[in-house]
């Protein structure tokens, strides 16, 4: 059953502005490998991670509509790290479109103005010219959602995210003021509006409650410059570091188990990691993920 399909036959519970989570939940632990490529071209290395996936036709069927959802929440350049990069997005998009797919949308619920942050960013310029819609958060949008979780339960999201067919999931690698680290779970908090910094307060399991609350069809994770300090805004320069790599993986939180790798810490010194395992979405020894490297 595709995303939409679901929508609509639920369509009683959407009106009440309650969308049931059943059918997109997350899975259980799986062998589905994670890929990492390094090399010096973000958009390369990011098309390399897709073929060696099977192929964007493994996620992708004619006639989709696929969000495209990167972080795109401030207004920084690309070499401050503090967005996905935009050859990364770029990659994706041609890729998504190269499947067959009817519509690519990007969107983000930014925390700067979007008007700023997605030109800023360069992500409104690369959308535009591969013909992807562009999209901002509409408060009008906005329903109730049922994630289900420990401490996130109904909370609003912007139905655009699951009206689509396909989800993918495109953040950027960064230190995190409170989280200690935002990689592709903590990028879900881009779907939520209302008052999402409430869930800061359990952050480790609001995080890890999103991500086996709303499926992601593939994530692909932007470690090619890593804000190392003063996350997520950052700023400085110095506070980046080039690490040259992309992750990608069906299963976003043992992708997110490699990033935190790549950042150069344990996994479980994270509470996001250790709350995600605990609710079954993966490994978090990196000896027991279905790991694959290369370089391009």
């Amino acid at each position: 059953m595709k995303r939409r399909e679901f929508i609509v036959k639920s369509s009683a519970v959407v009106a009440s502005s309650l969308v049931g989570s059943a059918h997109l939940a997350g899975k259980s632990a799986t062998s589905d490998p994670v890929i990492k490529v390094t090399g010096e071209s973000p958009y390369k290395m990011a098309k390399k991670a897709i073929q060696e996936l099977g192929g964007m036709n493994q996620f992708v069927s004619k006639q989709d509509i696929v969000m495209v959802k990167p972080n795109i929440g401030w207004n920084r350049t690309v070499e401050q790290a503090a967005n996905t990069n935009p050859e990364v997005v770029k990659a994706i998009i041609e890729e998504v479109l190269n499947a067959g797919a009817k519509k690519v949308i990007v969107m983000d619920n930014t925390c700067h103005k979007p008007d700023d942050t997605y030109e800023r960013s360069g992500l409104s310029e690369v959308a535009k010219k591969l013909g992807a819609e562009i999209r901002f958060a509409d408060n009008n949008r906005l329903v109730a959602y049922d994630f289900k979780g420990e401490v996130v339960k109904k909370f609003p999201i912007y139905r655009d995210f699951y009206e689509v067919d396909k989800f993918i999931n495109v953040p950027i690698l960064k230190h995190h003021g409170a989280a200690g680290l935002t990689i592709a779970m903590k990028n879900l908090y881009g779907i939520l509006g209302g008052r999402r910094g409430k869930l800061h307060q359990e952050i480790g399991k609001g995080i890890a409650d999103l991500a086996k609350g709303f499926k992601v069809d593939l994530t692909i994770i932007d470690a090619f410059r890593t804000l190392l300090r003063n996350g997520p805004i950052g700023g400085r320069l110095s506070d980046v570091k080039l690490n040259k790599t992309v992750i990608a993986s069906k299963n976003i939180f043992e992708a997110d188990v490699v990033a935190v790798d790549v950042f150069g810490k344990k996994p479980e010194e994270y509470s996001f990691i250790r709350e995600g395992f605990k609710r079954g979405l993966g490994q978090m020894d990196l000896s027991k993920i279905n790991l694959k490297t290369y370089k391009v």
